[in-house]
């Protein structure tokens, strides 16, 4: 008897410890190989490294004020039709103060004031080796597929802009490898100016 309850405590162990919630240290420093490919802006603002088998897209933002200019990465529908995102988006302050951090806090509140999302972790990071925040976000609708979404916030090394660098990921089976995928791909941005 004892051993079968030795049994299933450790079996109930590794089933809690294998859901337990990645943060976005974990997805940084998660070993995952892929093949890339490089993706130069169009008028060389920025670069960064995309997985090669996806599909990137210069986006037109003529129509919407607040993005300056961006691009949309998309994966292939996995073999339960969910896909991943990187979104490399240059946007006009929102916040009237023109600091990095105002325009995170204003970034934290519109999330907080979506009952749709919940934020696992947020804060001051020297993820790209200079000032940025992030934004480590899920659904919560407890749907298999949700989305999980990290933000880093920068500011352009050109101008009174920021660079939002978005990774959404399907929260699968696959979840922390193609979030870490993603990760290293968004470690590789720079600006060119």
């Amino acid at each position: 008897m004892t051993k079968r309850i030795f049994i299933f405590t450790i079996f109930s162990i590794l089933i809690s410890c294998s859901e337990k919630q990645f943060s976005f240290e974990n997805y940084s420093n998660y070993p995952v190989k892929f093949a890339k490919k490089n993706f130069v802006y169009p008028n060389n603002e920025f670069e960064l490294f995309l997985p090669l088998n996806w599909e990137s897209k210069v986006e037109n933002y003529e129509d919407v004020d607040e993005i300056i200019l961006g691009i949309d990465a998309i994966s292939k529908p996995d073999k339960e039709n969910f896909i991943n995102a990187i979104s490399i988006q240059k946007m006009n302050p929102f916040s009237s103060k023109k600091d990095l951090k105002s325009e995170y806090n204003y970034l934290i509140e519109k999330i907080k004031q979506k009952d749709s999302f919940e934020i696992i972790d947020s804060g001051k990071t020297d993820f790209l080796e200079k000032e940025a925040y992030i934004i480590h976000s899920k659904s919560n609708s407890g749907n298999y597929g949700e989305l999980e979404m990290i933000t880093i916030i920068i500011k352009s090394s050109s101008d009174n802009n920021y660079f939002y660098l978005n990774a959404s990921a399907s929260r699968t089976k696959e979840l922390n490898k193609n979030m870490s995928m993603m990760i290293q791909c968004l470690k590789t941005f720079k600006q060119n100016n």
